[in-house]
Protein backbone atom coordinates (compact mmCIF):
# COMPACT_ATOMS: atom_id res chain seq x y z
CA UNK A 1 0.00 0.00 0.00
CA UNK A 2 1.17 3.36 -0.87
CA UNK A 3 0.22 4.60 2.80
CA UNK A 4 2.56 2.04 4.14
CA UNK A 5 5.98 2.73 2.08
CA UNK A 6 7.51 4.44 5.21
CA UNK A 7 6.52 2.39 7.93
CA UNK A 8 9.84 1.47 9.61
CA UNK A 9 9.96 -2.25 9.63
CA UNK A 10 10.56 -4.11 13.36
CA UNK A 11 14.02 -4.75 14.47
CA UNK A 12 13.67 -8.54 14.43
CA UNK A 13 10.79 -10.83 13.16
CA UNK A 14 7.85 -11.50 15.21
CA UNK A 15 9.41 -15.34 16.11
CA UNK A 16 12.77 -14.08 17.78
CA UNK A 17 11.02 -11.31 19.72
CA UNK A 18 8.90 -14.21 21.17
CA UNK A 19 12.06 -16.19 21.77
CA UNK A 20 13.84 -13.40 23.60
CA UNK A 21 10.54 -12.57 25.82
CA UNK A 22 10.17 -16.49 26.57
CA UNK A 23 13.71 -16.35 27.19
CA UNK A 24 13.51 -13.60 29.99
CA UNK A 25 10.75 -15.27 31.19
CA UNK A 26 12.38 -18.18 31.95
CA UNK A 27 15.59 -16.27 33.22
CA UNK A 28 13.15 -14.59 35.98
CA UNK A 29 11.66 -17.85 36.95
CA UNK A 30 14.32 -20.42 37.46
CA UNK A 31 17.00 -17.58 38.54
CA UNK A 32 15.09 -14.92 40.54
CA UNK A 33 12.69 -11.66 39.49
CA UNK A 34 13.27 -10.65 43.04
CA UNK A 35 17.13 -10.46 42.52
CA UNK A 36 16.86 -9.17 39.48
CA UNK A 37 14.72 -6.13 40.12
CA UNK A 38 16.27 -5.77 43.64
CA UNK A 39 20.37 -6.53 42.94
CA UNK A 40 21.11 -6.80 39.67
CA UNK A 41 22.69 -3.85 37.82
CA UNK A 42 23.58 -2.85 34.32
CA UNK A 43 27.36 -3.71 34.35
CA UNK A 44 29.46 -1.11 33.23
CA UNK A 45 33.05 -1.57 31.07
CA UNK A 46 34.99 0.87 32.82
CA UNK A 47 37.22 1.03 36.13
CA UNK A 48 35.05 1.90 38.18
CA UNK A 49 33.18 -1.50 37.69
CA UNK A 50 36.66 -3.52 37.37
CA UNK A 51 39.14 -1.36 39.47
CA UNK A 52 42.33 -3.25 40.80
CA UNK A 53 45.16 -4.03 38.76
CA UNK A 54 47.87 -7.29 38.68
CA UNK A 55 51.18 -8.03 37.92
CA UNK A 56 50.33 -11.20 35.52
CA UNK A 57 47.50 -12.39 33.40
CA UNK A 58 46.63 -15.06 35.91
CA UNK A 59 45.78 -12.34 38.51
CA UNK A 60 44.72 -10.21 36.38
CA UNK A 61 42.18 -13.01 35.45
CA UNK A 62 40.74 -14.03 38.56
CA UNK A 63 40.16 -10.12 39.51
CA UNK A 64 37.80 -9.83 36.60
CA UNK A 65 36.10 -13.44 37.25
CA UNK A 66 35.61 -12.31 40.64
CA UNK A 67 33.99 -9.08 39.90
CA UNK A 68 31.88 -10.88 37.63
CA UNK A 69 31.42 -13.65 40.27
CA UNK A 70 29.79 -10.68 42.48
CA UNK A 71 27.40 -9.16 39.74
CA UNK A 72 26.56 -12.34 38.88
CA UNK A 73 25.27 -12.50 42.50
CA UNK A 74 27.56 -16.27 42.50
CA UNK A 75 30.76 -15.00 45.06
CA UNK A 76 29.88 -18.30 46.85
CA UNK A 77 30.88 -20.48 43.64
CA UNK A 78 34.01 -22.37 44.21
CA UNK A 79 35.93 -21.89 40.98
CA UNK A 80 39.30 -22.05 39.26
CA UNK A 81 40.51 -20.45 36.72
CA UNK A 82 42.73 -22.62 34.33
CA UNK A 83 44.90 -21.44 31.27
CA UNK A 84 43.25 -23.64 28.38
CA UNK A 85 47.06 -23.78 27.06
CA UNK A 86 47.62 -25.67 29.68
CA UNK A 87 44.64 -27.72 30.81
CA UNK A 88 46.15 -31.55 31.07
CA UNK A 89 42.55 -33.01 31.25
CA UNK A 90 38.97 -33.65 30.04
CA UNK A 91 36.62 -30.53 31.35
CA UNK A 92 33.62 -32.45 30.73
CA UNK A 93 34.83 -35.36 32.87
CA UNK A 94 34.94 -32.75 36.29
CA UNK A 95 32.25 -32.77 38.69
CA UNK A 96 29.26 -30.31 37.09
CA UNK A 97 28.31 -27.29 39.53
CA UNK A 98 25.31 -28.97 41.42
CA UNK A 99 27.70 -31.55 42.63
CA UNK A 100 30.73 -29.13 43.67
CA UNK A 101 27.98 -26.79 45.61
CA UNK A 102 26.86 -30.69 47.10
CA UNK A 103 30.31 -30.79 48.26
CA UNK A 104 30.39 -27.69 49.94
CA UNK A 105 27.13 -27.62 51.97
CA UNK A 106 28.13 -30.92 53.18
CA UNK A 107 31.85 -29.87 53.73
CA UNK A 108 31.99 -26.13 53.61
CA UNK A 109 36.25 -27.03 53.69
CA UNK A 110 35.96 -28.75 50.94
CA UNK A 111 38.24 -27.42 48.10
CA UNK A 112 36.44 -28.56 45.38
CA UNK A 113 36.01 -26.58 42.58
CA UNK A 114 34.94 -25.32 39.15
CA UNK A 115 37.22 -25.34 36.71
CA UNK A 116 36.79 -22.48 34.23
CA UNK A 117 38.88 -22.62 31.15
CA UNK A 118 40.27 -19.05 29.65
CA UNK A 119 42.76 -17.45 27.16
CA UNK A 120 45.53 -15.29 29.16
CA UNK A 121 45.78 -12.93 26.17
CA UNK A 122 42.02 -11.63 26.40
CA UNK A 123 43.53 -9.80 29.44
CA UNK A 124 44.70 -7.33 26.80
CA UNK A 125 40.80 -6.65 25.84
CA UNK A 126 38.73 -7.02 29.53
CA UNK A 127 35.80 -5.90 27.65
CA UNK A 128 36.07 -9.54 25.63
CA UNK A 129 37.18 -11.42 28.82
CA UNK A 130 34.23 -10.10 30.98
CA UNK A 131 32.15 -11.30 28.25
CA UNK A 132 33.42 -14.47 27.95
CA UNK A 133 33.32 -15.00 32.12
CA UNK A 134 29.67 -14.08 31.95
CA UNK A 135 28.79 -16.46 29.62
CA UNK A 136 30.64 -19.57 30.57
CA UNK A 137 28.68 -18.57 34.20
CA UNK A 138 25.44 -18.26 32.62
CA UNK A 139 26.63 -21.60 31.51
CA UNK A 140 26.71 -23.39 34.30
CA UNK A 141 23.82 -21.71 35.98
CA UNK A 142 21.39 -23.75 33.29
CA UNK A 143 23.08 -26.49 35.42
CA UNK A 144 20.62 -24.98 38.61
CA UNK A 145 17.37 -24.62 36.72
CA UNK A 146 14.75 -26.48 37.81
CA UNK A 147 13.04 -26.48 34.20
CA UNK A 148 14.06 -26.39 30.71
CA UNK A 149 15.01 -23.25 28.72
CA UNK A 150 12.85 -22.62 25.77
CA UNK A 151 15.52 -23.98 23.29
CA UNK A 152 16.55 -26.98 21.53
CA UNK A 153 19.49 -28.46 22.87
CA UNK A 154 21.82 -26.88 19.88
CA UNK A 155 20.94 -23.59 20.74
CA UNK A 156 22.01 -23.85 24.40
CA UNK A 157 24.71 -21.31 23.74
CA UNK A 158 22.66 -18.80 22.38
CA UNK A 159 20.31 -18.91 25.37
CA UNK A 160 23.55 -18.98 27.72
CA UNK A 161 24.12 -15.72 26.08
CA UNK A 162 20.82 -14.22 27.03
CA UNK A 163 21.02 -15.41 30.57
CA UNK A 164 24.43 -13.59 30.85
CA UNK A 165 22.53 -9.95 29.37
CA UNK A 166 19.87 -10.79 31.99
CA UNK A 167 22.62 -10.96 34.99
CA UNK A 168 23.47 -7.39 33.70
CA UNK A 169 26.43 -7.83 31.23
CA UNK A 170 24.94 -6.75 28.37
CA UNK A 171 27.18 -3.88 27.11
CA UNK A 172 30.11 -6.21 26.90
CA UNK A 173 28.43 -8.50 25.07
CA UNK A 174 26.29 -6.24 23.07
CA UNK A 175 30.23 -4.57 22.09
CA UNK A 176 31.58 -7.89 21.19
CA UNK A 177 28.87 -9.95 19.64
CA UNK A 178 30.04 -8.92 16.03
CA UNK A 179 34.18 -9.16 16.23
CA UNK A 180 36.33 -6.92 14.82
CA UNK A 181 38.68 -8.34 12.41
CA UNK A 182 41.31 -5.93 12.20
CA UNK A 183 40.02 -4.13 8.62
CA UNK A 184 42.48 -4.92 5.99
CA UNK A 185 45.10 -6.18 7.88
CA UNK A 186 44.61 -10.06 8.99
CA UNK A 187 47.49 -9.95 11.56
CA UNK A 188 46.62 -6.50 12.99
CA UNK A 189 43.49 -8.51 15.86
CA UNK A 190 44.97 -11.86 17.13
CA UNK A 191 41.56 -13.95 16.76
CA UNK A 192 42.18 -14.64 20.70
CA UNK A 193 41.69 -11.37 21.52
CA UNK A 194 38.01 -11.60 20.37
CA UNK A 195 34.87 -13.37 21.27
CA UNK A 196 32.85 -15.80 19.57
CA UNK A 197 29.02 -14.50 19.34
CA UNK A 198 25.90 -16.92 19.28
CA UNK A 199 22.86 -14.11 19.13
CA UNK A 200 23.01 -11.32 16.32
CA UNK A 201 24.09 -8.10 17.01
CA UNK A 202 20.29 -7.10 16.59
CA UNK A 203 19.60 -9.83 18.99
CA UNK A 204 21.94 -8.64 21.66
CA UNK A 205 20.60 -5.04 20.92
CA UNK A 206 17.22 -6.57 21.34
CA UNK A 207 17.97 -8.47 24.99
CA UNK A 208 19.56 -5.50 26.38
CA UNK A 209 16.77 -3.00 25.58
CA UNK A 210 14.65 -5.57 27.17
CA UNK A 211 16.56 -5.86 30.41
CA UNK A 212 16.98 -1.38 30.47
CA UNK A 213 13.07 -1.63 30.25
CA UNK A 214 12.63 -4.06 32.85
CA UNK A 215 15.12 -2.22 34.70
CA UNK A 216 14.26 1.25 33.93
CA UNK A 217 17.75 2.46 32.82
CA UNK A 218 17.79 5.52 31.12
CA UNK A 219 18.82 5.20 27.66
CA UNK A 220 21.71 7.28 28.45
CA UNK A 221 23.59 5.22 30.67
CA UNK A 222 23.18 2.58 27.89
CA UNK A 223 23.99 4.73 25.04
CA UNK A 224 27.64 6.43 26.21
CA UNK A 225 29.31 2.73 26.50
CA UNK A 226 27.75 1.13 23.06
CA UNK A 227 29.53 1.52 20.08
CA UNK A 228 28.47 3.55 17.70
CA UNK A 229 26.78 1.45 15.19
CA UNK A 230 24.67 -0.34 18.11
CA UNK A 231 23.09 2.65 19.21
CA UNK A 232 20.74 2.98 16.52
CA UNK A 233 19.57 -0.77 17.06
CA UNK A 234 19.47 -0.49 20.76
CA UNK A 235 16.99 2.65 20.15
CA UNK A 236 14.78 0.72 17.90
CA UNK A 237 14.72 -2.28 20.57
CA UNK A 238 14.13 0.43 23.47
CA UNK A 239 10.85 1.93 21.30
CA UNK A 240 9.52 -1.58 19.92
CA UNK A 241 9.65 -2.70 23.65
CA UNK A 242 8.10 0.46 25.33
CA UNK A 243 4.94 0.36 23.05
CA UNK A 244 4.54 -3.70 23.80
CA UNK A 245 2.94 -3.55 27.09
CA UNK A 246 0.96 -6.63 27.56
CA UNK A 247 5.08 -8.47 27.38
CA UNK A 248 6.22 -5.89 29.45
CA UNK A 249 3.56 -6.43 31.91
CA UNK A 250 3.77 -9.96 31.79
CA UNK A 251 7.78 -10.55 32.46
CA UNK A 252 7.47 -7.81 35.43
CA UNK A 253 4.28 -10.31 36.88
CA UNK A 254 6.77 -12.79 37.20
CA UNK A 255 7.78 -13.60 41.00
CA UNK A 256 10.52 -15.90 42.22
CA UNK A 257 13.48 -16.19 44.16
CA UNK A 258 15.48 -18.99 43.52
CA UNK A 259 17.42 -20.97 47.14
CA UNK A 260 20.79 -20.22 45.14
CA UNK A 261 20.60 -16.55 44.89
CA UNK A 262 19.06 -15.05 47.56
CA UNK A 263 17.88 -11.86 48.14
CA UNK A 264 19.05 -10.39 51.87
Amino acid sequence: MVFGLFEKTPLLDESSVEWLYDAYAWSLTQFGSEYFYQKTILVEPTDKHFPGKANDSQSMAELILAKVKQYAGVDAWPCRLVDHNQASYDINQLPALPELLDMKSENPNDTSALVLLYEPMQVRNPVVMIANFSHLIAHHMGYLASEKPPCDEDQWFHMAELVAIFMGFGLMLANTASPYRGGGCARCVSPLLERKGHLSEDEVAYALAIFSVLKSVPDKSVIKHLKKSLIPLYKRAVGEIRTDERCVKMLKAIHSNPFFRGVE
